[in-house]
């Protein structure tokens, strides 16, 4: 698997010095081998990413005033674009080195996110993608960073220490960051939790505490078809069930699948959607579940009977903000990540090809016209999740 996924992003390193084919044909003809395509489509996205690096190292937004300082832009696309092993080339490392120095000259303490304490910058995510660059490309000078950024990961979850016991709705996951009072602070959902889990779990981090918080959180959001008996969690209503995740036990907003009605009840209840289903996922991964376990066999039951790679099922078309349209990128690079990490058969691969294919710009570019709401309409973010799914297509057995 590493051998594979380091020839073909070492070729695109090489193509980026060399020039890019057409793909003017591959694109007209059937989609006979997708992952030539798809190797294709990756060299593209690469020269976009790579030409909108600015001098000082980091990735900035040209949309949005809060992603303009690039301290949670950079440590995610350097982390996707280092996703794979690559044989060293002189453009690569520069990249490297620029951006590694960039997140030095931001690490405060080791938390990023936060150099203007008035505009914070997702302070969770840009901590937990910067220590995945730090464990990969840090030096010796870089150990009292790590550690720092470890610690304040871990001590972000929310638990009894910080005023959320077990039976509060917040308690195991984790936020937006650093104020972790239970007002603002109790903003908790799947897409941060998930992304702080794998970064722990890539420290060698999670504590057997940390783990059993987290199972407690992730029990809240599945809606498994065998329901934990304990009496903690009942609060979930006891209708609705069907193997899927919603996001946040405690911002109804976060929920883009909206809610249903039981029938019986009258009661409503969140409904599960692919994207939360996607990031659950991934959290019990980074855990270490049981790939055989009830909890994984649901939500990916969930997800094959819920197939849908244009938009992420479960969110309806109707609501009045329209979050089906403004995630597509986010759902093909979450349902990419999950179908390479279970090693799920099946035409998958093809089907992201296909998509991608269709939407690459001619600068090699994808954008999300429609996707205001999770900023996809900034190319940057949504170039970096289509090369997130290309990964996944090229590097899974």
């Amino acid at each position: 698997m590493k051998t594979k996924c380091k020839f073909i992003l070492f070729q695109s390193i090489l193509i980026l010095i060399w020039g890019t084919s057409s793909l003017h044909s591959e694109r007209r003809g059937k989609l006979s081998n997708p992952e030539q395509l798809a190797n294709q489509l990756l060299q593209k996205a690469f020269n976009y990413i790579f030409s909108k690096q600015s001098p000082d190292g980091a990735w900035k937004s040209e949309h949005y005033g809060l992603l303009k300082s690039g301290q949670s832009l950079t440590p995610f696309i350097l982390h996707t674009l280092s996703g794979s092993t690559l044989q060293k080339s002189q453009i690569y490392e520069k990249m490297v080195e620029q951006a590694m120095n960039y997140l030095r000259s931001y690490n405060e303490m080791g938390v990023h996110g936060i150099s203007d304490p008035d505009l914070l910058d997702y302070p969770n995510y840009s901590t937990s993608y910067a220590l995945h660059c730090f464990l990969r490309f840090g030096n010796k000078n870089d150990q009292e960073s790590i550690k720092n950024m470890i610690n304040y990961l871990q001590n972000q979850q929310f638990s009894e220490g910080s005023g959320f016991p077990q039976n509060s709705p917040a308690h195991g996951g984790w936020g937006f960051g650093i104020n972790q009072k239970p007002t603002m602070g109790s903003f908790v959902d799947l897409a941060h939790t998930r992304r702080i889990l794998q970064s722990l779990n890539d420290a060698n981090s999670i504590t057997n505490r940390i783990k059993s918080r987290s199972e407690y959180f992730l029990n809240r959001l599945q809606k498994r078809k065998e329901v934990p008996n304990d009496s903690q969690i009942k609060w979930i209503p006891e209708y609705g069930y069907d193997g899927g995740f919603f996001s946040s036990p405690t911002i109804a907003y976060a929920n883009k699948g909206r809610t249903l009605v039981d029938q019986d009840s009258g009661e409503k209840y969140f409904r599960s959607y692919a994207t939360a289903t996607c990031d659950g996922l991934l959290s019990m991964i980074a855990l270490d579940y049981d790939l055989n376990s009830r909890e994984i066999k649901d939500a990916k039951n969930w997800l094959l009977q819920n197939q849908d790679w244009a938009l992420p099922s479960g969110v309806p078309l109707d609501d009045p903000s329209p979050w089906a349209e403004s995630m597509k990128f986010y759902n093909l690079m979450a349902l990419a990540e999950v179908h390479s990490s279970l090693q799920i058969s099946g035409s998958w691969k093809k089907n992201i090809v296909h998509f991608l294919a269709k939407r690459q710009t001619t600068d090699g570019s994808f954008i999300n016209l429609d996707g205001r709401l999770m900023k996809e309409d900034d190319p940057l973010i949504s170039t970096t999740y289509a090369i997130v799914a290309l990964n996944q297509v090229l590097c899974s057995n």
